[in-house]
């Protein structure tokens, strides 16, 4: 021996030994599975929220429909009480001022599968959906701060014509010798075309127009409703109890007849006590995907009752609400 170290080899360690190509290829193809199946589930939570979310906006539509077609239905009809510091308060009846419109003789009154025309104050010749015609009073001293002053389309029903000699007729802060007139006439609206997710889709709009000087068209209040009933529950004794719900078209075609009651000869429509109110919500944009088979289409349920059968192009939320309404001021002590 020289005395001369040589350096020793280094030994591989073991587990240091690298990844085979088929070793590779078999861990990429598990990450892609978990990567397209992370993908899918994504796909399906967003799409499952997306439904949600619209069956949402068809509830929140319906209901906000039936609560503000309510609020003015149940005034039909009113006129407030008249009084004088140390007495009694009297109470003055509704009344027509615009005596040439028949329809405005009593606080409600509908069309059937046709709207209101305003201007020559009957109803229209054109076949749609229901119109509905809400008349009352309101208190002119309140101004329109307060009370009911405006119509459905925000207008002060003080510039109406009707009222143009009934505007200011009681102090600031008395009773009105003479309050305003307000009627206010729904219907539902021609179908508007409308692009979401770059698709262009028709809906249509319940639409309202009041009596004063700049409600001069129906205009939209509430969108997405595709379908508008109206039918009016009717009272025959002086119990005042709704013995059944006719349509508009029923109050002739029966024909409903005018009776005494009370000492009073009241109409048809002076009997009217409740009125129900269907209304059909549509979401705009696509739930979930239907089926390409014309056996599993999706079907959902008119104000009519019928059931419609949705095209494989119509990916739609529909729902239907309906609620009754009595007509506070056409009811025996009920106030």
């Amino acid at each position: 021996m020289n005395g001369h170290h040589f350096p020793k080899r280094a030994g591989r360690r073991p587990g240091q030994r690298g990844l085979t190509l088929v070793e590779l290829l078999v861990a990429i193809t598990i990450n892609l599975a978990i990567v397209i199946a992370a993908v899918y589930l994504y796909l399906g939570t967003r799409e499952s929220q997306r439904a949600i979310d619209q069956t949402s906006e068809a509830n929140e539509v319906g209901v906000f429909a039936l609560r503000a077609l309510g609020r003015d239905v149940v005034n039909a009809g009113f006129y407030p009480a008249v009084s004088s510091e140390g007495n009694e308060n009297v109470l003055a009846a509704y009344s027509n001022l615009t005596p040439t419109v028949a329809a405005y003789n009593t606080g409600i009154f509908g069309c059937d599968a046709t709207d209101f025309d305003v201007a020559a104050g009957t109803c229209g010749s054109t076949a749609g959906k229901d119109g509905l015609v809400v008349a009352y009073f309101t208190n002119d001293a309140f101004g329109e701060a307060g009370g009911q002053r405006k119509d459905c389309n925000g207008n002060d029903v003080g510039t109406a014509t009707v009222n143009t000699s009934r505007v200011g007729t009681g102090a600031a802060t008395q009773p009105p010798a003479k309050p305003l007139f307000v009627a206010n006439h729904y219907r539902l609206g021609p179908a508007t075309p409308v692009v979401v997710d770059g698709q262009t889709t028709s809906v249509r709009s319940l639409e309202c127009r009041g009596n004063a000087a700049g409600s001069t068209t129906y205009q939209p209040v509430i969108s997405n409703i595709e379908d508008f009933q109206v039918t009016y529950g009717v009272f025959s004794t002086s119990a005042r109890t709704v013995d059944r719900f006719y349509t508009a078209a029923e109050f002739a075609s029966i024909p409903l007849p005018t009776l005494t009651i009370d000492g009073k000869s009241l109409t048809p429509w002076a009997r009217v006590a409740a009125v129900r109110i269907c209304v059909l919500s549509r979401t705009y944009g696509a739930a979930s995907k239907l089926a390409d088979t014309a056996g599993a289409l999706r079907t959902y349920q008119a104000c009519d009752g019928s059931s419609v059968q949705q095209p494989l192009t119509d990916r739609s939320t529909y729902k239907t609400y309906t609620q009754v309404f009595g007509l506070r001021n056409f009811l025996n002590k009920t106030y």
